[in-house]
């Protein structure tokens, strides 16, 4: 069976079913690939008028579901958040206010606040 479906004005096949079977002809370029692929190179030619092949866009996923690896990790109450995965990059709210930087400080610092409200009651 057949798929075919329309984007930006051009003609999107699969006649085999596989996920990477899809095809078009992009300014005289016939490509083939992922449907989500060939999208974006569409998207790229109507948007740029600069022909950029799928493969090109498979970089730039993977880099975007690396950079995704959102770490998360309670400490004595409180949530610390590393949206990037790199080392001083952790992030805390604290009272309405956001404290940043390497996860040891930030423990540091949540060490000495519920030391001193501990020491008020």
């Amino acid at each position: 069976m057949k798929k075919r479906l329309f984007h930006r004005s051009y003609i999107i096949e699969n006649s085999t079913g596989a996920p990477d079977g899809w095809k078009t002809l992009i300014n005289g370029h016939p490509v083939s690939g992922q449907l989500s692929l060939l999208k974006k190179s569409v998207d790229w030619w109507c948007d740029m008028k600069a022909f950029l092949p799928p493969n090109s866009f498979e970089g730039i996923n993977s880099r975007q579901k690396e950079s995704v690896a959102q770490q998360s990790e309670d400490y004595r109450g409180f949530k610390l958040i590393n949206d990037s995965g790199k080392p001083n990059e952790w992030y805390v709210i604290l009272r309405g206010q956001l404290l940043k930087g390497p996860a040891d400080k930030i423990k540091k610092h949540l060490d000495m606040v519920i030391i001193k409200l501990n020491a008020r009651k």
